[in-house]
């Protein structure tokens, strides 16, 4: 199972900068499903998601499987998020929300047939028909079903193409206008051993459970928390637990009160390291008052490898809209 994820990241051109093996990844897809973890769609599918772009374009041309075409020397990416800094201490306020919830009645059905959960995705290794699309960052909504045994259902549609002026518009037509008409996709997957049953409520047992038998760190944390929050809807113990793991890690840093792109405000933590390749800083936004997962950023810093962008872009991101249980 985990020989398969560590191939997966090795892989990922955002997280090495450097081109995927199409033909490795093609032969991971095309083989028969086992019961593994399943990658974050965004990371490993090239999806996408809505944001304002910030990075500035100049045209160039290239040649694409449909011919050539003008792309932007450096590619669109969405606006970073702007926390209000706060000198206090990553672990106080992790404790601080850990300590309001832990004890609050568990909201969640007894009985129920599947969770649900709609979420926005981006991407800088986003593609539309096998073409890259540097010029425009493109919305992707994601709505998920996930059954008690950990099979679940899925759909998405993208969303218009976001543009930071005119310039930016104009050089996403003269490359073809990729992603103007809506593409959407469904699908379906097996039982995922560790999509079943409940997570613990302790501190130790979720800080093992998260790990799933890889060996737990702060970049690992950062890795499994977005997709945890994507195919589990956490009880208030559960969140409260999710919280002390990262309290009790070093490295995080309380980035301050946020509002994320949905528009709800929350309490970022951040971490600044090299997991998975080039330097990067991965930002975490927890609503304080549920304990929820908001959002998930991720952003190169200086050394940005192979990537045609700015140092500090975003190169992605996900916004948790709803989890939920459904009778």
């Amino acid at each position: 199972m985990h020989d398969i994820d560590q191939t997966l990241r090795s892989l990922n051109p955002v997280r090495t900068g450097n081109q995927a093996d199409q033909a490795q990844l093609d032969g991971i897809l095309a083989s028969p499903r086992r019961t593994v973890r399943r990658p974050r769609q965004s990371r490993w599918a090239w999806t996408v998601t809505a944001a304002a772009v910030t990075a500035g374009v100049i045209g160039y041309v290239v040649v694409d499987p449909f011919g050539v075409a003008v792309q932007p020397a450096l590619a669109a990416t969405p606006a970073p998020l702007h926390p209000r800094h706060a000198d206090r201490q990553a672990a106080d306020v992790l404790e601080e929300i850990a300590g309001r919830i832990a004890g609050q009645a568990d909201p969640r059905s007894k009985s129920w047939k599947s969770e649900h959960f709609i979420r926005d995705d981006w991407a800088l290794s986003t593609r539309f028909d096998n073409v890259q699309v540097t010029s425009a960052v493109i919305p992707e909504r994601r709505e998920t079903w996930e059954r008690h045994d950990g099979s679940s259902r899925w759909k998405s549609m993208s969303l218009p193409p976001q543009f930071q002026d005119g310039r930016q518009r104009d050089i996403w037509e003269k490359a073809g206008s990729v992603g103007k008409e809506p593409v959407r996709s469904a699908g379906t997957s097996g039982p995922d051993a560790i999509g079943a049953g409940e997570p613990p409520t302790t501190v130790e047992g979720m800080r093992t459970w998260l790990a799933d038998g890889q060996k737990t760190g702060p970049g690992l944390l950062y890795e499994v928390l977005p997709e945890r929050f994507q195919d589990h809807v956490f009880s208030p113990a559960q969140r409260a637990a999710v919280l002390r793991v990262l309290a009790s890690t070093d490295g995080i840093v309380y980035a301050g009160t946020v509002e994320d792109r949905a528009g709800r405000t929350g309490e970022a933590f951040s971490l600044t390291d090299r997991f998975g390749g080039l330097p990067n800083k991965r930002t975490l936004v927890f609503d304080p008052a549920t304990g929820n997962l908001l959002a998930y950023e991720e952003q190169i810093l200086d050394d940005t490898g192979r990537l045609n962008v700015r140092p500090h872009s975003v190169i992605e991101y996900s916004t948790f809209i709803r989890a939920e249980r459904l009778p």
